[in-house]
């Protein structure tokens, strides 16, 4: 016994030094994982009676997620959901994400960019049926003119369009058009004919609403601006951000209001995706030539999804 003990602690002392000689593991430079708890609307709570799910997240410096995100059920800790975050409150997904009902079936599963979902996504209901979508078009504001007059003239330089978004929308196409005056005039339809992209489920809401935009713009006659207005305008889903644009000579102060907020853009054609439950949209355009009358040309249709 003695001399095995003695072969030991001979192995032991020999073997130190190279045990001393290895290199030393690299610091962990990943931040500890945050546990966050909400309530059924999504709403952060620090009240036990009110967690309907928790979220486990790492992140930097900044606030930033760094790496996966993921989402569980509580107090079931059962997965929801998991993928990257580009920002949180609101919450806008990137890359691949899967959601999962609490019985542990498929919720959905597709590839986002900057929070808009791509052609690839799929949802099932909980009794793991999928869910298969459809689109269609409708005028959500046809065609309206309104004139703004100059700065520093007595009439009113500012125009709110209130566009009314039909139920199921997850979308608009708008075509903006502000010219001074003197400048050619300008007209389009807004009739669109979708009926190819339409049945092809795979396409994509984006596309989808990037190839309508597309449609309205093609279908513009009369002559281009020859010099670019000097007009801002936004466009918001907030009613007391409209109010305060009509209020204060033509600004919205209101953070993270604005879907748009552009300057000195004579003409605009774009796709726009909206959130879900929007029944109204204001298009706020503010005339700021001094002495030169402005028309702003405005229609916006929107892309309807309906599934089953």
């Amino acid at each position: 016994m003695v001399k095995r003990y003695s072969f030991y602690l001979l192995l032991l002392v020999t073997s130190l030094p190279a045990l001393a000689q290895r290199p030393k593991p690299a610091a962990v430079t990943s931040p500890p994982a945050d546990t966050i708890y909400f309530d059924r609307d999504w709403e952060r709570t620090e009240t036990l009676e009110e967690v309907a799910y928790a979220r486990i997240a790492r992140h930097d410096a900044s606030g930033k997620t760094v790496g996966s995100v993921r989402d569980y059920f509580y107090p079931s800790w059962k997965k929801q959901g998991e993928g990257k975050l580009l920002s949180e409150s609101p919450d806008v997904l990137t890359g691949l994400c899967t959601g999962w009902y609490e019985n542990g079936q498929l919720n959905f599963r597709g590839t986002y960019v900057k929070g808009q979902a791509q052609a690839d996504f799929k949802s099932w209901r909980e009794d793991g049926r999928e869910i298969k979508c459809r689109y269609s078009t409708q005028d959500a504001l046809p065609i309206s003119t309104a004139t703004m007059h100059c700065s520093n003239c007595m009439h009113l330089s500012r125009k709110v369009f209130e566009v009314d978004i039909p139920e199921g929308a997850v979308g608009i196409m708008y075509k903006l058009d502000v010219r001074d005056e003197g400048q050619p005039p300008i007209t389009w339809t807004t009739a669109l004919s979708l009926a190819g992209a339409m049945s092809n489920p795979a396409t994509g809401t984006m596309a989808l609403m990037s190839f309508a935009a597309s449609k309205i713009d093609k279908q513009t006659t009369g002559g281009a601006p020859t010099k670019s207005t000097k007009c801002h305008w936004y466009i918001t889903p907030d009613a007391e951000a409209a109010q305060q644009f009509l209020d204060t000579k033509g600004y919205i102060t209101k953070p993270n209001v604005c879907y748009k907020a552009e300057q000195n853009t004579p003409t605009e054609t774009k796709s726009l995706a909206i959130k879900p439950g929007t029944r109204r949209l204001y298009v706020c355009v503010n005339n700021d030539n001094y002495t030169t009358d402005a028309t702003a040309t405005l229609s916006v249709t929107a892309l309807v999804q309906a599934c089953q």
